[in-house]
């Protein structure tokens, strides 16, 4: 995805503080020291980090680095009213990259004069000891022979990338800046959601905010994702209805691409990619590109398709803006998966036949076959066969009956267009916040204000439900 001098009295005063509320709490422990950074924002931020467990109950295994990027209030007159945390999406991507912090920036502008505004990167992620793993990394082997040499290089440390681990992380860096709760907003995308969902159950008490963008369930989700295919297919459908360049049946010619390629074909699936993915992200101008890209690939002029759908080289560049490990070790470790973790591969394969047997309806990944799909990369469902089970040492994103603080206020986004997570999905996370606002924007797709940031709506409605929240304190 795509995104001012910190005043050294409001710095120095921050710390004061941090060492008197250390203070009295155990050994003494030294205030995390800020540097200036740039990090592809307007105005430079002050970076620092903490240390933490590489595996919380594990302390043979080490200390890890969380890196964090702060801009305090751009008004030094007065106290900063709060902080706005950001945690990034993925799970890989990093809160600092300059096309996260930019965007966000500019959707909270209107509040940065009296708040603080913080971007932790996750373990794994940035500035945060970026994981790694080559062979995931670089693309150049099959991913199941990446994933098992990712694990191999982890070793016993594969149990620390969980999202449990990572909302300890974001606590422990509010402790160590000396963030008091009833300032805090916290702001999620993505998989932002699901770790900010993991941080407000076990975290979020008197918290003043929750911004949880393209939101997907904590709980509950089935590892076949169920919603994703009929939601990318729907926004095809509409953005051809409701735009005056499209006429005739989208789907009707989509699936006949698919169907004259080959469901199981290499293009097929870079296509379903480019669907899945690409086009959820930059709703709904790329909706519309594909369908003209399909008219064009059914008339004999096959290269708009294949140039907009072409995946390019190998590989997805420096894993400090984007760990294939990371992803790959956290979705792998937390995410449903359709067998029993704690069995060796090959029963685990033999009940992810079973499942795919039992699923139904039978059509809905029409006109791939459900093995076609649970097997295609689109969806991602059999990736993580050869990963370690679980141990003792590892919880669950959320703990059985925990539940989201009764007084938080939250804004629950989705947008109407995403396959990546859907609206659906959304409005399944609003159910678990007792003071829950919903909003879906139209025509638009994963996330769209930090891809657009001056042209979304969900810029205005975050700025609202903030100003809203803000008038209390």
């Amino acid at each position: 995805m795509s995104r001012p001098l910190p005043r050294s009295s409001i710095l120095g005063a921050l710390c004061l503080a941090l060492l008197i509320c250390l203070a009295g709490s155990g050994p003494a422990q030294a205030a995390p020291k800020l540097k200036k950074c740039e990090i592809g924002a307007k105005r430079p931020f002050r970076c620092g980090h903490i240390s933490v467990p590489n595996v919380r109950g594990a302390p043979e295994l080490g200390n890890r680095p969380i890196g964090f990027a702060l801009r305090p209030a751009s008004d030094r007159s007065r106290p900063s009213r709060g902080t706005i945390v950001f945690v990034e999406g993925g799970p890989g991507y990093a809160a600092t990259n300059f096309d996260a912090i930019r965007p966000l920036t500019a959707v909270f502008a209107p509040f940065l004069r009296r708040y603080d505004l913080l971007a932790i990167d996750q373990r794994g992620t940035g500035r945060s000891r970026p994981l790694n793993c080559p062979g995931l990394q670089r693309g150049r082997v099959s991913a199941s022979k990446g994933l098992r040499a990712c694990a191999e290089q982890l070793g016993p440390l594969y149990q620390g990338y969980t999202t449990a681990e990572s909302a300890a992380d974001v606590e422990a860096v509010r402790e160590a800046l000396g963030i008091e709760r009833s300032g805090m907003i916290l702001y999620g995308d993505s998989y932002g959601t699901y770790l900010g969902q993991a941080y407000a159950a076990r975290y979020g008490q008197g918290m003043r905010g929750l911004i949880l963008s393209s939101a997907y369930p904590i709980t509950g989700e089935s590892p076949f994702w169920p919603s994703l295919y009929p939601a990318a297919r729907r926004a095809l459908r509409l953005a051809c209805v409701r735009y005056p360049e499209c006429s005739g049946d989208a789907l009707g010619r989509f699936d006949r691409v698919l169907r004259r390629a080959g469901t199981r074909s290499g293009f097929t699936q870079q296509v379903l990619v480019f669907l899945m993915m690409s086009a959820s992200s930059y709703a709904p101008g790329s909706y519309r590109r594909l369908n003209r890209a399909v008219s064009a690939w059914l008339e004999g002029r096959p290269r708009r398709l294949r140039l907009m759908t072409d995946p390019g080289p190998p590989g997805s560049g420096p894993p400090g803006y984007f760990s294939e490990g990371m992803y790959a070790a956290v979705v792998c470790n937390d995410y449903q998966v359709p067998w029993d973790r704690s069995d060796p591969v090959e029963e685990r394969r033999a009940e992810l036949r079973r499942r795919i047997q039992a699923f139904r309806p039978r059509d809905l990944f029409a006109p791939l076959s459900r093995e076609t799909w649970a097997m295609s990369p689109a969806s991602g469902i059999s990736s993580c066969l050869p990963w370690p089970g679980p141990t003792s040492l590892m919880e669950p994103a959320i703990k059985p009956g925990q539940k989201m603080p009764a007084g938080l206020d939250t804004l629950v986004i989705a947008g109407e267009f995403d396959a990546i997570t859907t609206a659906y999905e959304a409005r399944k996370t609003l159910r678990f916040f007792p003071r829950g606002r919903y909003y879906e924007a139209r025509n638009r797709g994963h996330a769209s204000e930090l891809y657009f940031p001056f042209t979304s709506p969900v810029t205005d409605r975050i700025r609202g439900f903030v100003s809203s929240i803000t008038r209390k304190g």
